[in-house]
């Protein structure tokens, strides 16, 4: 009987494909499965990816970073997994395998994609105007971050550029939907602050049009005509053709706003500067 059991022992580990070893305590635990090679986890990641496995694919690519993570195709799955949990809105995975690729990769030629997609997380949260705009700010210094870092023709730097003028539009409408609601409450001297923000920090947004016109209205509430007329002017020889003038126009009632020659080659930004009270 301890022969035929020998053997019938022997038998089954040659038809399992000797899947099977012994422990410590002299028995029998299943062989550990070989695991492909990288290229074909790769292939096999990318070819999930194009079907829209997506969650298959990410541990495909995770599996390369575990079992490889000293070849090419670790720093590339790296760059998917990235990519994967910032398309499913997972901005928290997302950052943190960017931050990862920044430390292990650091010479890397893809790291400016990976700087992009760090800023990118931030500027897909930005909130709507009337709320905490944290993550706009946070989202224009890295981009900010992006354009210092790079050549000046690099894809991401020109559409950093892009991206922080639309954010500007919003810290911008911030400031004014601030100001509104100082105005509403007849809070002329803190309303004055913001609108001057947008002025100062943001003059080539569309909402520096408004902001001149809140502040020829509240001037003009004030009794201070000539700061009224003053902006009206700016607004004038800027924004002639804009609504906004119109309601300065019916405001004021006074035709002499175009009192900046029209020759000057001076920028906005300093006529806007020219004509803003030095002190409050």
């Amino acid at each position: 009987m301890k022969i035929i059991n020998i053997l019938f022992t022997v038998f089954f580990l040659i038809l399992s494909g000797c899947n099977f070893l012994k422990d410590d305590n002299d028995n029998l635990v299943k062989r550990p499965e070989t695991v492909p090679s990288a290229n074909k986890l790769y292939s096999e990641a990318l070819r999930e990816y194009d079907a829209g496995k997506s969650r298959s694919a990410l541990k495909l690519f995770q599996l390369i970073e575990t079992n490889y993570s000293y070849s090419n195709f670790a720093s590339k799955s790296k760059i998917f997994s990235m990519f994967i949990y910032f398309e499913n809105s997972d901005y928290y995975n997302s950052l943190k395998y960017a931050e990862q690729f920044k430390k292990i990769y650091p010479l890397d030629k893809n790291t400016d994609y990976v700087d992009f997609i760090i800023a990118l997380t931030f500027y897909e949260q930005v909130q709507t105007q009337s709320r905490d705009q944290t993550y706009t700010i946070a989202a224009k210094k890295k981009f900010n971050e992006i354009i210092k870092k790079y050549p000046q023709d690099n894809k991401y730097v020109l559409e950093s550029k892009y991206k922080i003028d639309l954010l500007n539009e919003q810290l911008a409408g911030k400031q004014i939907y601030i100001a509104r609601f100082y105005m509403n409450k007849s809070k002329w001297i803190p309303a004055i602050k913001r609108l001057n923000i947008v002025i100062n920090d943001y003059p080539t947004t569309i909402y520096s049009i408004e902001a001149l016109h809140r502040l020829v209205e509240i001037y003009y509430k004030l009794g201070n005509l000539k700061l009224a007329k003053k902006y009206a002017s700016i607004l004038g020889y800027n924004f002639n053709d804009s609504e906004w003038y119109k309601k300065t126009y019916k405001l004021v009632g006074d035709k002499n706003y175009k009192e900046i020659n029209k020759n000057s080659k001076i920028s906005i930004r300093d006529k806007l500067k020219k004509f803003l009270p030095k002190k409050w």
